[in-house]
């Protein structure tokens, strides 16, 4: 099987107009604490879960909002969003 290269993704920082549009996404995955930042590894809108005991049909895992040239804004999650740091190498 051939496989073509994979295209890499460049991150952008938001600007006015995307944040409207990601805490619309954030609520369509059922986040409601989300936080902007642009310090970390992922610049983007963060989606935090919330205490299972309040919020019991909330989403089990956090992740980003980010923002990318080539696509625009995707959600992603890493290993430790999805508490799989035992499927690292």
């Amino acid at each position: 099987m051939t496989r073509n290269p994979t295209q890499p993704l460049t991150q952008l920082e938001f600007n006015e107009t995307d944040f409207p549009r990601a805490e619309r996404l954030a609520a369509r995955l059922g986040y409601s604490q989300t936080a902007y930042t642009s310090t970390s590894a992922l610049w983007g809108l963060f989606c935090m879960i919330e205490n299972p005991a309040t919020h019991p049909q909330g989403p089990k895992h956090g992740g980003c909002i980010i923002k990318t040239q080539e696509l625009g804004l995707m959600f992603v999650q890493d290993l430790e969003d999805l508490h799989a740091e035992d499927v690292r190498p």
